[in-house]
C-alpha cells in the first residue's frame, strides 16, 4: 500500500471515529483500571471495555496491555495519548469558540427569553414590562416554569434570563443574585369555607385541614420551606399533593374546593378569582426569596440592562 493510500485509510477513521471513544481511551490510559474510568466515565465496566476493543479494532493497534489488577499503555498507546488529548482539547476550543459567538450576537435581532417560577409572576411581569418600555426593539418572551428546569434550560443556552428559588445547582456556570424575599403571609381559601369568615387566619387554623403542597420533585425548596413552617408551629394540615403550577391554576383548584392555597405578598396584592377569598395569615415567619439567575459567559448587554431594570423594578 503507498504512503498517501496509507494516509487517506487513516484521515477516513479519525473522521469516522466516535469522539466519545477518545474520551474513553484518555480516561483509561489515567486511571490505569477500567473500574475507576467507568466509574469516572458514569457509566459501567462492560461497556467501557467493549468501547476500547472496538477503538483498537478501528485503528488496528494495540492500545492497553492487559492484566486482573491494571492496564497499561503499549508503547503505540502512550504514542496516541498525546493525540487524542490533542484532538479532544481542539473540540473544546470550538465549543468554546461556537459559544461566544453565539453569546456575542447582535442583541436587537435576538429575544430575550424570560422566565419564572411560581411567586415571582408579579416581579418577573413588572420588570419585562418596564424593560420593554425602555428597549422597545428587545422582543421579550416570558415563560413560567419550575426552578429546577429553569436552572437547567439557562445552563444548556435555552433561555437568557431567570427569576428562582435558590438553590443555584451550576454555581460554576450561572450567575445568580438575589432580587428579594417576600413575606408568605395570605392564603386562599374556597369562599364556602369557614375560615373565608375570618379577618386573620392563624397557622393553627390549618390543622387537620385540606392544604395545597407542591410535590417535592417539582420544588423542592418551596415544598420543605412549607413542612417546615408547619412543623416548627405543630400544624398538620391534610396535604393535598399537586404538580407544580401557576398562580392561577392553583386558584382554580381552590375554588372547586380542592384546599387552601398558600400566597406570598407579591400574589396577594395582584390576583383574584370567584369562588376565592383571599386572607392574611400569621405568624408571618416564612419569606420566599427569588433569585435572578444568568450565564457566566453570557455577553449581551441586554441582560445585564434588564437585570438593572428587574432589581430597581422590585425594590421592595
Amino acid at each position: 500500500m503507498s504512503q498517501s493510500v496509507m494516509v487517506h485509510a487513516l484521515r477516513a477513521t479519525v473522521e469516522a471515529m466516535d469522539l466519545r471513544r477518545l474520551t474513553y481511551f484518555v480516561a483509561v490510559a489515567e486511571e490505569q483500571h477500567f473500574g475507576r474510568a467507568a466509574a469516572r466515565l458514569h457509566m459501567t465496566t462492560p461497556p467501557l471495555s467493549q468501547r476500547i476493543r472496538e477503538l483498537e479494532a478501528e485503528l488496528g493497534v494495540q492500545l492497553f496491555e492487559r492484566s486482573t489488577r491494571q492496564v497499561h499503555l503499549t508503547p503505540s498507546g502512550s504514542r496516541l495519548l498525546h493525540e487524542a488529548r490533542s484532538a479532544l482539547r481542539a473540540v473544546d476550543r470550538f465549543t468554546s469558540l461556537a459559544e461566544t459567538l453565539r453569546s456575542t450576537a447582535d442583541a436587537t435581532n435576538q429575544a430575550l427569553v424570560l422566565a419564572y417560577c411560581h411567586g415571582s409572576e408579579h416581579a418577573a411581569l413588572t420588570a419585562a414590562r418596564t424593560f420593554h418600555d425602555t428597549h422597545p426593539h428587545i422582543a421579550v418572551r416570558p415563560a413560567a416554569f419550575t426552578s429546577l428546569r429553569i436552572f437547567k434550560d439557562l445552563r444548556d443556552g435555552r433561555l437568557t434570563v431567570g427569576l428562582v428559588h435558590p438553590p443555584n445547582p451550576y454555581p460554576d456556570r450561572l450567575v445568580s443574585r438575589l432580587l428579594a424575599r417576600v413575606p408568605f403571609d395570605h392564603v386562599a381559601v374556597p369562599q364556602s369555607h369557614p375560615l373565608a369568615q375570618r379577618e386573620v387566619v392563624d397557622a393553627t387554623d390549618l390543622d387537620g385541614q385540606p392544604v395545597l403542597l407542591v410535590e417535592r420533585e417539582d420544588a423542592p425548596t418551596y415544598h420543605d420551606a412549607t413542612l417546615a413552617y408547619c412543623n416548627a408551629l405543630h400544624v398538620r394540615p391534610a396535604w393535598v399533593m399537586h404538580p407544580a403550577t401557576q398562580v392561577e391554576r392553583m386558584l382554580d383548584m381552590v375554588a372547586v374546593g380542592s384546599g387552601i392555597g398558600w400566597l406570598n405578598a407579591w400574589q396577594a396584592a395582584n390576583v383574584s378569582r370567584d369562588g376565592v377569598v383571599i386572607r392574611p395569615l400569621q405568624p408571618v415567619e416564612r419569606f420566599d426569596e427569588f433569585h435572578l439567575v444568568w450565564r457566566d459567559d453570557e455577553k449581551s448587554k441586554s441582560v445585564k440592562q434588564f437585570v438593572e431594570i428587574a432589581m430597581e423594578a422590585c425594590k421592595q
